[in-house]
């Protein structure tokens, strides 16, 4: 989601920010305020700010470090997938 982000000085952003935050949502991605070259303020599209949330990335670096382990499991087909998820569960036969 941030493969895109942008950055925009403050004294740029002066008068343009409904402008950047156009840009922000259009793209997809955040817009970092920036002054003297460090970052103060992020603009995150609001239908996308769960992303960014604690928890939301909490799980993504878990996400992260199972496939970087080899925690992870392919499967040929959906059925196959969804056979794993009642195996897991317990709904076997039910």
């Amino acid at each position: 989601m941030s493969d895109n982000a942008f950055e925009v000085p403050l004294n740029e952003a002066d008068g343009h920010l409904p402008d950047v935050i156009t840009a922000a949502a259009e793209r997809h991605t955040i817009a970092y305020l920036t002054d003297q070259g460090r970052r103060v303020a992020a603009i995150v599209p609001a239908d996308e700010a769960w992303y960014w949330t604690p928890g939301w990335q909490a799980a993504e670096a878990e996400a992260d470090a199972d496939a970087r382990e080899g925690r992870t499991r392919v499967f040929a087909t959906a059925d196959g997938l969804f056979a794993e998820f009642d195996t897991v569960r317990g709904d076997v036969g039910e």
